[in-house]
């Protein structure tokens, strides 16, 4: 199987089309909202009374949801509604694993821009000086701009695929990362090569960010899941986070099963995703939600237990701006492209969605005030329920936001 040609967008946008079609299914969602950490609980409730989640899940059939609020920099709510798989019991919480798709990129970014400010990597000079295990191809492209982290990490970089991973089912022989980037068996997708001249364009690239992956790996000496874990999620704690594939058995125990667009659970619960920077993180939106309050209390110099705020503020500026497709932006403020993170330019606002076979998800938060949401699924639809989540609580919270409609 070779790599799916939708952009992620342009996924996104059929499952949802696809899923408004889909016929209620008989059976209520099981366990409703389940076991929760939610100090602002009177605030949670009115969301709910706003809308009506689990028949909203019913008709998607989306077995579980799991959020996370923030307010003032601070985690108000976190709450699992339904369950970790389709017709399952155990219900979801605030600490079950959901794949989170391509919010995997942005985590990643954190990790190349320590790297950086320990002198390990460099944003402006070219990759191949610190890539050891594989190198980027020379080509007529590349003659006349060298790829650079900065460039990647931006999607300018020039590569052009690598916009949605399948992965492979529980099973499969899972490929080394040179063999992912040159193609080669048993990986299921093309080579990875640039296709356009570097800083002359935006293109949305997996493919990019599995570069920086091997960079990061040559450049620190660690694997990927090790690097991440000491230099990120262990600093925030972050401990339900991880970029290991395949999980290992106790993580496994506390993971969220994938559902499919027909609500057919996926096989084997998930897929492995050695794609690891650009969509293989596990986590938890509470999790998530750490990393988001970190970023934006670091920007204000109020923090810094990874980045520097200066670093921070370039992680989350708009570095490219022409052509970026608007994911969470708004009419008067679309989206740019920060490092790793879209971005506006008002009121601080970040995130990303990100999606893998049987899983959806998105995080959103607004810096400059402290608040923010981050919204985990296992269904390839989820985000028909979660969008919805996400607008009502915007609404109950006063952030004057409504999430765009999907490009």
């Amino acid at each position: 199987m070779r790599r799916a040609d939708l952009t992620p967008y342009a996924m996104l946008k059929a499952c949802l089309f696809a899923a408004a079609l889909l016929p209620a299914v008989s059976h209520a969602v099981a366990g409703g909202a389940s076991k929760s950490a939610c100090p602002d609980a009177a605030g949670m409730r009115t969301v709910e009374t706003g809308m009506d989640l689990p028949q909203l899940m019913q008709q998607r059939q989306i077995p579980g949801i799991s959020v996370a609020v923030i307010e003032d920099y601070k985690i108000v709510c976190a709450k699992g509604y339904g369950v970790t798989q389709k017709d399952g019991r155990d219900p979801v919480t605030p600490s079950t694993l959901f794949l989170a798709g391509s919010i995997s990129k942005p985590v990643a970014a954190v990790g190349a821009l320590y790297l950086v400010q320990q002198g390990k990597l460099s944003l402006d000079e070219d990759v191949n000086l610190k890539l050891k295990s594989w190198k980027v191809p020379d080509n007529g492209f590349t003659a006349q701009h060298r790829v650079t982290l900065g460039l990647l990490l931006d999607h300018t970089g020039g590569f052009t695929g690598g916009d949605f991973f399948p992965g492979y089912a529980v099973g499969e022989p899972l490929p080394s990362l040179p063999q992912i980037l040159d193609g080669l068996p048993p990986a299921n997708n093309d080579p990875m090569r640039v296709g356009f001249v570097p800083g002359t364009r935006w293109q949305y690239s997996g493919d990019g960010y599995l570069v920086i992956q091997q960079l990061m790996i040559d450049a620190a000496g660690k694997t990927f899941p090790e690097l991440m874990r000491t230099a990120v999620f262990e600093r925030l704690g972050m401990r339900d986070t991880t970029y290991a594939q395949p999980l290992t058995a106790e993580r496994a125990a506390s993971a969220a099963s994938g559902t499919a667009m027909n609500g057919s659970p996926v096989k084997g619960g998930w897929h492995n995703n050695p794609e690891m920077a650009a969509g293989g993180l596990w986590s938890t939106p509470s999790d998530l939600a750490r990393l988001a309050i970190e970023l934006a209390l670091s920007a204000k110099g109020n923090a810094n237990h990874v980045l520097s705020q200066a670093t921070v503020r370039n992680m989350l500026t708009p570095h490219w701006e022409s052509g970026v497709v608007n994911i969470l932006g708004t009419k008067d403020d679309p989206d740019g492209m920060g490092y790793g993170f879209f971005v506006g330019k008002r009121n601080g606002r970040f995130g990303h969605i990100g999606g893998n076979v049987g899983y959806q998800a998105t995080l959103l938060m607004f810096g400059d005030a402290g608040n923010g949401v981050v919204i985990m699924t296992n269904s390839d639809v989820g985000l028909a329920a979660g969008n919805a989540l996400l607008d009502q609580i915007a609404k109950v919270h006063g952030w004057n936001y409504v999430a765009p409609p999907l490009p």
